[in-house]
């Protein structure tokens, strides 16, 4: 019995060894493991440039002038002489109406227009007779009055047909539909045979094109740096990677009570004919140009508590600077204060940085590039 108990104390004595060297061993190979590289960051420093201080707005162009034509009278379309993009000069011949009652009407009104004219002339003759027996006594001062006031009205009667006839004359002339000015058609809605009518809407559509118009909207807070003269660049999406200069013409007299915005009219020169009226795009007002400012790229910039900072390199560790910043470039922010020229910043990798982070850095690597691709390392040789 002895014997056994002192196999079994030597067994467990083994087992309990054998488990101590195996934690050691754990032990040390955790200790001998690699640690976690730093982060590997994206460099640069500021860039100094001419910052140009602009009001930008989504705008949509339209024709400098526009005029809808229709038919002032009920009537059928007796011809429509343009089509969609003709060009058409001022008091062109565009369209013609047949009206259906107007016809009887001129004609109406002619005939009581001669009946009018030959009772005046009657009513002269009648005056002047009257008037040359009246000294004689022949004639009582009662028919001398009598013929005067029948003369008058003979007179009234006359003008009133007259115009009666040029109204109706002006009522045909509206059948007539010409161009109000040089320009060229933009909408053509009925066909030659169509009833048409005040009830009917416009039969075409005349526009200016070779300079176009665009609106604007500037926020109250930027009007006061808005001015009659002052360039407008405008970049289209139906034609990228062009740029118009237009002018600011006209300012509106005051505010939309709904959108509190200010309308500043552009004219854009569109004699080559590139633009159309209803394309969309961006339009940028130049109000101030800043002269050698630093720039930095918009992803190096953070935002935390209202407040903007970035992150500077200073040996292998970042330290976090507050910054003011003026200018929004869309790609790039103007730094007024707290960067000089010759820092070195974080434009990416920042999420995962802290203030003293320890960092690899990649110079000359902007944000929108690809960073260089780092030599893989060696892979261990076969045993």
């Amino acid at each position: 019995m002895l014997s056994v108990s002192i196999v079994r104390r030597s067994i467990c004595a083994s087992v309990v060894c054998a488990l101590l060297c195996v934690t050691s061993c754990d032990q040390d190979g955790a200790d001998k493991r690699p640690g976690r590289p730093p982060p590997l960051v994206l460099v640069s420093r500021p860039t100094v440039k001419d910052v140009s201080v602009e009001v930008r707005a989504p705008v949509d162009l339209r024709p400098r002038e526009q005029a809808d034509l229709m038919s002032k009278q009920l009537g059928y379309l007796s011809a429509v002489l343009v089509d969609r993009g003709d060009p058409v000069k001022k008091g062109q011949l565009l369209a013609l109406v047949r009206p259906s009652e107007l016809p009887d009407q001129l004609q109406a009104a002619k005939g009581q227009l001669q009946q009018a004219e030959a009772a005046l002339e009657q009513a002269r003759i009648n005056r002047a007779r009257i008037g040359s027996l009246a000294p004689t006594g022949v004639v009582s001062t009662q028919e001398l009055q009598q013929s005067t006031t029948a003369l008058s009205q003979a007179e009234a009667q006359q003008s009133a047909a007259r115009a009666q006839l040029q109204a109706v004359a002006v009522r045909i002339g509206e059948t007539r539909l010409d161009a109000p000015f040089d320009g060229v058609i933009m909408q053509r809605r009925f066909d030659s045979g169509a009833l048409v009518g005040p009830q009917n809407g416009a039969i075409l559509t005349v526009g200016r094109v070779e300079t176009l118009r665009l609106f604007v909207p500037v926020r109250e807070q930027e009007s006061a740096q808005v001015a009659i003269g002052q360039k407008v660049f405008v970049e289209v999406d139906a034609q990228p990677g062009e740029t118009w200069i237009g002018q600011v013409v006209r300012l509106s007299p005051g505010f939309d009570p709904l959108t509190r915005t200010l309308d500043a009219e552009v004219h854009l020169n569109n004699s080559d004919g590139k633009l159309r009226p209803g394309m969309y795009g961006r339009a940028r007002i130049q109000v101030a140009i800043h002269k050698q400012s630093l720039t930095v790229p918009e992803s190096a910039v953070q935002l935390s508590g209202g407040q903007r900072f970035v992150f500077v390199v200073e040996g292998n560790k970042v330290q976090r600077r507050s910054v003011t910043t003026g200018v929004d470039g869309g790609t790039f922010l103007e730094v007024l204060t707290g960067l000089s020229a010759s820092d070195e910043i974080v434009v990416a990798g920042t999420d995962a940085l802290a203030d003293g982070s320890t960092v690899r850095t990649q110079a000359g690597t902007t944000p929108w590039q690809a960073p260089a691709t780092t030599k893989p390392a060696p892979s261990p040789a076969p045993h």
